[in-house]
């Protein structure tokens, strides 16, 4: 097959693209009456009608073309052309539906713009509901496809409210003068395409949202004139990657939501115009590794959310201009280790989450930076072993999640300097033992969880070391009912109240099993082996 045919049709298209732009620009759409006495059948042929069918008639084109050929009658160079081809009509149909949308755009009505005195009652006269004491406006839900050609705009608005419409495109005038406007809401349309210079000279504006739609590409330089944008919200469209000049302009920006889409990469500099920016969200989206440089010169950023993402390694010196970062999330991420070094110049961090990655096991200094940190998610990974000392620089640390690891012992030193820790996470991992001292000296813990582990009894004195201990949690282990554990029955009985979850049970020996472990007694568990030591010689004076 040829790609004369193609080029045909850009050329056909690019003309009719002139055509309709011109057409546009000096009169109004061109009007055929198929039947002069039915008004329903009176209609508008645009150039949107015509790329239609032409766009309906490729397939057609190509699927008659291809099937006079079967892959068996081929040759192999026949083949690789043939796919050559495919690409190239996929590639040609991807600037056709641009095309498309560039069009719809041309062909969008504009909504009437006023200074005059009376504009605000006319503004009510419209299908809009309009608010002139706080010089609002609100289309909300009108399931308008289009904005309404008779609807009034006073040029000193302020609040526009596009929210739950059917929206799939604007015109580039849509907002062309009105030069106080500060909030501008598109939530939840079915916008696919934006003209470049839709929002340019929005000088005024500081709220804008475009959540939940349909876009998947971005012009650069799309705020270029907003110098005041304060708020974005992206969130809840199709993008799956940002110019590198998209935010230009943007120095106000304090924040961006940019989570749920299907970014798979950030140009390097993309943030760099952002130097007042504090929260930045990429979230839920498809991300494998991050630049280094992404984030140079973004010393006011203090909210960063990269959860739910394909991240597998971070650069050496990715977060090293982020010194003001009050919160990290990594969460659910394919990290498998932590690069030393990695969080050196977090001093004002307070929240860090690398729950749900693939973290096998820690070097022991990861953390050694973060002395302002207060909540540390390590939980749903795969850690085996915790190195004494691993959080001894933590003195502020109040929550510490573990939950969900395959750790399985505890020894005096694993939670060293954590003075203030109130919380501790170490519910389903494989703990078999726990070291007398292994909590010391969290005097402040008020909450402690250790169900659903492989413990069998607790050392003595080992919960006697956590004075303020409001919240224990112990079920699903499986307790062996001897001697060993009497400290830990006599402790139950002591403390009913602060066991949360339902009563530690014993899993054996014999007859034990499936009894309340704090309902044991001394004759209870030490029966027999006291029976069996009464006719031992003993070695030293008994008193």
């Amino acid at each position: 097959m040829s790609s004369n045919f193609y080029n045909h049709i850009l050329i056909l298209v690019i003309l009719l693209h002139t055509l309709v732009t011109f057409h546009y620009n000096h009169t109004k759409p061109v009007q055929v009456s198929i039947s002069p006495v039915e008004d329903e059948n009176y209609c508008y042929v645009t150039a949107c009608d015509v790329l239609n069918k032409i766009q309906e008639k490729i397939p057609l084109f190509f699927d008659n073309q291809t099937s006079k050929y079967s892959s068996s009658t081929l040759s192999s160079n026949e083949q690789d052309y043939e796919i050559n081809n495919v690409n190239f009509k996929d590639t040609q149909e991807t600037r056709l539906i641009k095309l498309e949308r560039r069009l719809r755009s041309v062909e969008q009505t504009v909504w009437i713009k006023s200074d005059k005195e009376d504009s605000w009652y006319r503004c009510c006269e419209g299908p809009c509901r309009c608010r002139p004491e706080i010089h609002t406006l609100s289309c909300w839900k009108q399931d308008m496809e289009e904005l309404p050609f008779d609807q009034i705009i006073p040029v000193d608005i302020r609040v526009i409210d596009l929210g739950i419409n059917q929206l799939s495109t604007l015109s580039k005038d849509a907002f062309t003068g009105l030069y106080k406007l500060t909030e501008l809401d598109l939530f939840d349309n079915r916008l696919d395409f934006l003209p470049a210079t839709v929002f340019h000279n929005l000088e005024s504006l500081i709220h804008l949202k475009l959540r939940k739609n349909h876009l998947s590409e971005l012009p650069g330089k799309l705020f270029i004139s907003t110098i005041n944008l304060s708020t974005m919200d992206l969130s809840q469209n199709l993008i799956k990657t940002l110019p590198s000049t998209f935010f230009k302009g943007a120095i106000r920006l304090t924040v961006v939501q940019l989570s749920y889409n299907a970014i798979e990469s950030l140009p390097a500099n993309v943030f760099h115009d952002l130097i007042s920016l504090e929260e930045l969200d990429l979230s839920q989206n498809v991300l494998t590794s991050i630049q280094y440089g992404t984030f140079s010169g973004m010393y006011s950023l203090k909210r960063l959310k990269l959860q739910s993402n394909r991240i597998n390694q971070l650069p050496p010196g990715i977060f090293d201009d982020l010194k003001y970062l009050d919160f990290l999330s990594l969460r659910n991420n394919r990290l498998s280790f932590i690069r030393p070094g990695l969080f050196n110049y977090f001093k004002h961090l307070t929240f860090l989450e690398l729950s749900e990655n693939w973290i096998s096991s820690l070097n022991g200094d990861e953390f050694s930076q973060l002395t302002s940190l207060k909540e540390l998610h390590l939980g749903q990974n795969y850690i085996e072993t915790i190195p004494a000392g691993s959080f001894a620089n933590l003195q502020s640390l109040e929550k510490l999640f573990l939950y969900s690891n395959n750790i399985q012992e505890l020894h005096a030193g694993t939670f060293a300097g954590l003075t203030n820790l109130t919380a501790l996470f170490l519910n389903n991992n494989l703990l078999r033992y726990l070291d007398t001292k292994a909590f010391e000296p969290m005097l402040h813990l008020k909450k402690l969880q250790l169900d659903s582990n492989k413990l069998q009894y607790l050392a003595t004195d080992s919960l006697s070391l956590l004075p303020n201990l409001i919240t224990l949690k112990l079920a699903k282990n499986p307790w062996h009912c001897d001697c060993a554990i009497l400290y830990m029955a006599r402790w139950l009985r002591a403390n009913r109240r602060k066991v949360w979850d339902s009563k530690p049970t014993c899993r054996g020996p014999g007859n034990l099993g499936g009894k309340s472990v704090e309902d044991m007694s001394f004759d209870d568990l030490c029966e027999g082996q006291w029976a069996s030591m009464v006719k031992l010689t003993a070695r030293v004076p008994i008193k």
